[in-house]
């Protein structure tokens, strides 16, 4: 299973999640949210970086991603850069979205990410959707890979894995001490738990 783990605000956790064995970092470029980082920053956190560990940089727009060092782009909406590798993220709400995760497949994207629709949040608000509704949206994608986020965490992330069968997981909220902080222990044992799952 491979695993992002996102809203890195900071080279220490950075270097913590790769130890651990991360396989994506990501790194949010939505001013106003709590884990925005500037593009220095993101730079100083690359360059402390492993070989061999992309790093994703969150935004709403491509335009907004402008200035950020990063291997994968992920992107709520907007213009997608050409010749980037990029994400979409569809926010789902209930059944009705998945028309956007349809829109979304035939986009020319590398994957879908599904995450909880939230009023306030565009993503790292802790809340899960109805996972069979991520299984239902893979018959829409084309072929190209789900990735799995929303609400999860060490005591649920067996369970989502199972249920679902995602191509990676994405979490952010649901192994930190505090918005931009990672609890080294629930890094330690979200990414045991998704390894264990057969």
């Amino acid at each position: 299973m491979r695993i992002k783990i996102c809203g890195i605000t900071c080279v220490d956790d950075a270097l913590l999640a790769a130890e651990l064995g991360a396989d994506a970092l990501g790194v949010i470029a939505v001013p106003g949210t709590p884990r925005f980082v500037t593009p220095e920053t993101v730079a100083l956190i690359r360059a402390a970086l492993p070989p061999f560990l992309p790093l994703v940089v969150v935004a709403q727009t491509a335009e907004q991603a402008c200035g950020y060092s990063g291997d994968v782009f992920q992107l709520f909406d907007g213009s997608l850069r050409e010749h980037s590798r990029c994400i979409r993220v569809v926010r789902v709400r209930d059944r009705a979205s998945l028309a956007a995760v349809a829109s979304a497949a035939a986009e020319p994207v590398s994957a879908v990410l599904l995450d909880a629709y939230h009023e306030k949040a565009l993503g790292g608000a802790g809340i899960a959707f109805d996972w069979s509704l991520a299984v239902a949206a893979k018959s829409l994608l084309k072929g190209k890979p789900l990735i799995l986020a929303g609400g999860l965490t060490p005591e649920n992330i067996a369970e989502a894995i199972a249920f679902v069968r995602p191509y990676a997981v994405d979490v952010s909220s649901g192994v930190e001490a505090e918005p931009g902080k990672k609890d080294p222990q629930r890094l330690r044992d979200f990414i045991v738990a998704a390894r264990a799952v057969k």
